[in-house]
């Protein structure tokens, strides 16, 4: 999983980006097929506004969190990245299940006959 970060508006200091990294590369606990993580950091006044694109196989998640402590957005937008990843996960699963239990992979058992629909 690559890991970049973006500060925009203030400078970005050492102790921050390490916390931010930290705090993305538990979200590999969750979702082992992460491939990109981009987290863009932004002031805004008296707001903190912290952004998490993340690339997974097949699409992108992204979540947004505004604060006015930049560590606390970093926590926020982290916890909502944790819940997508979660709900992408979960439809991953169903999908899976659903198509190994669907009629058309199921062998025909000899002797049992299949309903038609068009006599009725």
């Amino acid at each position: 999983m690559e890991i970049r970060t973006t500060a925009r508006h203030f400078e970005l200091t050492d102790n921050l980006k390490k916390f931010a990294e930290d705090e993305i590369k538990r979200l590999e606990k969750y979702y082992d097929h992460i491939i990109d993580c981009h987290l863009t950091m932004s002031v805004e006044k008296s707001r903190q506004i912290a952004e998490l694109t993340v690339k997974v196989y097949g699409t992108v998640l992204t979540s947004k969190a505004k604060a006015f402590d930049m560590y606390v957005a970093v926590e926020q937008v982290l916890g909502k990245m944790e819940t997508q990843i979660k709900k992408y996960k979960s439809k991953l699963r169903e999908k899976k299940t659903a198509k190994r239990a669907s009629p058309k992979n199921q062998p025909i058992e000899p002797g049992v006959a299949i309903p038609d629909e068009d006599f009725e």
